[in-house]
C-alpha cells in the first residue's frame, strides 16, 4: 500500500498480499458467525474474520448478524429479547444449508451463538478480528443497545492489551464510532458503507469524522474506485471492501489497490490473490 502514515499497528501487521478476511467466518461453508465458520476461516488462511456483534437481554455480547433469530437458527423473536442462557438452547446450525434446502449438514451438531468473547478465545493471536457493531441509528433503543456494545469493547480491550493490535471495531453508524473514540482513541475504527451516496461522499464521510478505516460494499464500488482508494491511501486510511465472494472480482479490485478482501470463501480468494501476486512479481521489468 503507498500511503502516508498508517494511524494503527494493526495494518502495519500485513501480509504480502491484501488482507482476505473471513466475512462471519467461512459462511460460504459453515454456518455464519459460529465458531465452526471461524475456525474454518483460520484453516483456510485467512489473515482475518468480520462478525457481528449484538446485546443481549441480560447484557452479554453475542456474534449474531441479524436482530431476529429466524434466518439462521430454530429460534424465534429478537437477540436483545433474549437472555444468554435462552439463545444457548438455540440451533445456530440449523438453517444453514448450500443446495437450496435439499440438504441441512449443520443441523443437530451443536452449533451455538457464541459469545463475543468465545470467539476471540477460539481463535489465534495472528488473526484480526474486525468487530462489527449493529446498530440501526433510526431506532434510538438500538443504536443505544449498539453504544453500549461500545462501551464494553472498549472495557474489554482495557483488560486485554494485547487485542489492540488485533481488533478493528467497525459499524454503519457512526455515532457507535464517535463513542468508541470518545473512550479510547487509540483503537483501530472503520465505517462501514452502502451505496447510498457516490462512493466519493462515503469516502469524505470516513475521513472527514477521522476514522481509521474505509469498508465500502462491492456493489456500489464504481468507475470512482481507483480515485478513493487513492485519496484514502493519502491519508492513510486501508480501504477494505465488502462482500466479495468471485475470485476474479477480488483480483480486480486489488488491481486497483484495494487493501482487504472481505469474503464468504476465504481459501478461494486467497488462492486467487496469491497467484495474482505471484504473477505480477514474476513479469519482467519493461523499460
Amino acid at each position: 500500500m503507498q500511503s502516508s502514515e498508517l494511524r494503527h499497528e494493526i495494518f502495519r501487521n500485513r501480509s504480502t498480499r491484501p488482507w482476505v478476511i473471513a466475512h462471519r467466518g467461512a459462511s460460504g461453508l459453515a454456518p455464519e458467525n459460529t465458531l465452526t465458520a471461524f475456525v474454518l476461516a483460520v484453516e483456510q488462511g485467512a489473515d482475518g474474520i468480520e462478525c457481528d456483534l449484538r446485546l443481549t437481554r441480560d447484557g452479554h455480547i453475542v456474534v449474531c448478524h441479524d436482530a431476529s433469530l429466524q434466518r439462521t437458527t430454530n429460534g424465534h423473536g429478537l437477540i436483545h429479547e433474549h437472555t444468554l442462557a435462552e439463545l444457548r438452547l438455540l440451533d445456530a446450525g440449523y438453517a444453514f444449508t448450500t443446495d437450496r434446502g435439499a440438504t441441512y449438514p449443520f443441523r443437530g451438531l451443536g452449533l451455538r451463538i457464541p459469545t463475543f468473547e468465545e470467539v476471540l478465545a477460539a481463535l489465534p493471536s495472528h488473526v484480526v478480528v474486525n468487530a462489527e457493531i449493529k446498530s440501526a441509528p433510526w431506532d434510538p433503543a438500538d443504536r443505544q443497545r449498539g453504544q453500549v456494545i461500545a462501551e464494553r469493547v472498549v472495557a474489554l480491550v482495557r483488560q486485554r492489551p494485547d487485542l489492540r493490535t488485533r481488533l478493528l471495531v467497525s459499524s454503519f453508524d457512526s455515532a457507535v464510532l464517535d463513542t468508541v473514540r470518545r473512550l479510547d482513541p487509540e483503537l483501530a475504527v472503520a465505517l462501514c458503507t452502502l451505496p447510498l451516496a457516490p462512493l466519493p461522499e462515503q469516502l469524505r464521510s470516513t475521513l472527514d469524522r477521522g476514522y481509521d478505516a474505509f469498508h465500502p460494499m462491492d456493489v456500489g464500488f464504481d468507475e470512482h474506485g481507483a480515485a478513493v482508494i487513492a485519496t484514502a491511501h493519502q491519508a492513510g486510511v486501508p480501504v477494505n471492501v465488502w462482500t466479495v465472494d468471485v475470485p476474479d472480482r477480488a483480483v480486480e479490485l486489488v488491481v486497483l489497490g484495494v487493501d482487504g478482501i472481505i469474503t464468504d470463501y476465504p481459501e478461494a480468494t486467497r488462492r486467487a490473490l496469491e497467484r495474482a501476486v505471484g504473477a505480477t512479481a514474476a513479469r519482467p521489468v519493461t523499460p
